[in-house]
């Protein structure tokens, strides 16, 4: 039967203070309690926050990479691993400068056969207007509205806030949910880093040589790489030849096609950056150190010679290699119709969305890690001069970036990818639907990488 926790959430250190009484699913994490305190008690999450013991021992917030000591990530923990029998209290913090203070008391533990996320229960009189100045400010309001204070100013900003007014249907109606929200608590993914103090539970599990032999991109790699061999001559400009090209198609059981034939018309291929599969085999065997490029030539490296020898040894060569070309910036590194502006942004947040998927440790959905960074687009490029049509078409084109990256961890082994459905849009085009991500067992031999990610 399902269980939820009865909480209330009252405002320390005023008079008469505000509270807020709610349930919420027993699997949430403190994320999802950060964003129900925030709807409960109108606070308009524009600030930090953390959760702490009553006795002051940080157990959770936002993310934060320069923190001593580290304080977890709220997404990452259960509100049941730090409330139960042992522990009913829970201090809040929000607003490190108007520094407000919530007290969160775990009232009872109640099972029934309704499944919800998030029920409000009951509430008295409004939470300060956000930015008011702490406890001084909000004390000044209040004075103000009951007439004993004289500021226009402030009274044109409080609007018609008084600290009586607090109506319980309408807050209902933003605070109910039958489904949990997502859960991120700000836009793009945290700095790898994180994970050297971070157990995953994975990663005592190095996966074995015989997993690792079953990844088909590190096999392309292998053969590329003997192909190379002691030498083999590239264009001008740098590029694999046009034979090497069609040679490699077969030897590495790409998907890659030459002279492609829309209806009735062929399309020439004028050089092997067309072949994306052969093409990143090639530039990804130079990143990752296994073959190099000197005097018109590739060849194979020392480090290249002895592929095969240490199979985990070479994953997370290759591994290593794929963050470092960018999965973006290699697919449209020749591209000559279209250069999206976003394409070093989101390859930077590629070795942190690996991360995350490894400490969250549970399948996410693919619209999640889009709506993420498509806001993290959002807060980093001016797009106000964009319209309606191209906003949409720009979010199509950043939704389908984040699947061609997921599908590249997936070759290589570091992630898995199901419930993706095939559809048709309005142009006939095949388009995917759906799906969630997984971080595979594999990726956990990437943690100490990952962890030392510059």
């Amino acid at each position: 039967m399902p269980r939820y926790y009865d909480l209330t959430v009252t405002l320390e250190g005023v008079d008469a203070p505000p509270w807020r009484r709610f349930l919420v699913d027993a699997g949430a994490t403190l994320a999802h309690l950060h964003q129900a305190i925030q709807v409960a008690c109108g606070w308009e999450d524009r600030h930090l926050f953390e959760f702490a013991s009553t006795a002051g021992e940080p157990l959770a917030g936002l993310p934060d990479d320069e923190s001593e000591p580290p304080v977890p990530d709220a997404s990452t923990v259960r509100l049941g691993t730090v409330l139960g029998d042992e522990r009913t209290e829970l201090l809040y913090a929000y607003d490190f400068g108007d520094d407000w203070q919530h007290r969160v008391r775990l009232e009872a533990v109640v099972e029934t056969e309704e499944v919800f996320h998030r029920r409000l229960v009951d509430g008295d009189r409004a939470f300060p207007p956000e930015d008011c100045g702490g406890v001084g400010g909000y004390e000044e309001c209040i004075a103000l509205v009951r007439g004993t204070a004289d500021d226009d100013d402030l009274r044109t900003w409080l609007g018609d806030w008084t600290p009586e007014r607090f109506d319980l249907a309408s807050t209902r109606l933003a605070f109910d949910a039958d489904q949990a929200p997502v859960t991120f608590l700000r836009p793009g993914f945290r700095h790898p880093s994180h994970l050297a103090g971070v157990e995953v539970s994975t990663a005592a599990h190095p996966a074995p040589d015989e997993v690792v032999d079953g990844v088909a991109l590190l096999h392309r790699l292998r053969a590329f790489t003997q192909w190379a061999g002691e030498g083999r001559k590239l264009t001008a400009t740098g590029n694999l030849t046009m034979a090497a090209g069609a040679e490699l198609i077969g030897r590495l059981g790409t998907d890659d096609l030459l002279d492609k034939r829309i209806g009735d018309r062929v399309f020439k291929t004028k050089s092997t950056v067309e072949l994306r599969g052969v093409d990143l085999t090639f530039r990804l065997a130079r990143q990752a150190g296994f073959v190099k490029v000197r005097t018109g030539r590739v060849s194979a490296t020392k480090r290249g010679t002895q592929l095969g020898r240490d199979p985990l040894a070479d994953w997370r060569s290759a591994l290593r290699g794929l963050l470092s070309l960018g999965v973006l910036q290699h697919r449209y590194a020749h591209a000559t119709w279209l250069d999206p502006y976003w394409k070093e942004l989101v390859d930077g947040e590629t070795p942190g969305l690996l991360a995350h998927l490894l400490v969250v440790g549970e399948p996410v959905p693919i619209a999640e890690l889009q709506e993420r960074l498509w806001q993290l687009i959002e807060v980093s490029f001016v797009l106000d001069d964009l319209g309606e049509e191209d906003m949409r078409r720009h979010r199509r084109l950043l939704d389908a970036d984040v699947r061609h990256i997921c599908r590249a961890l997936a070759d290589l082994g570091a992630v898995e990818v199901t419930g993706v459905e095939k559809a048709t849009d309005a142009y006939g085009l095949a388009v995917e639907q759906g799906g969630v991500v997984t971080a595979a067992p594999l990726a956990a031999a990437a943690v100490p990488d990952l962890a030392a990610w510059r």
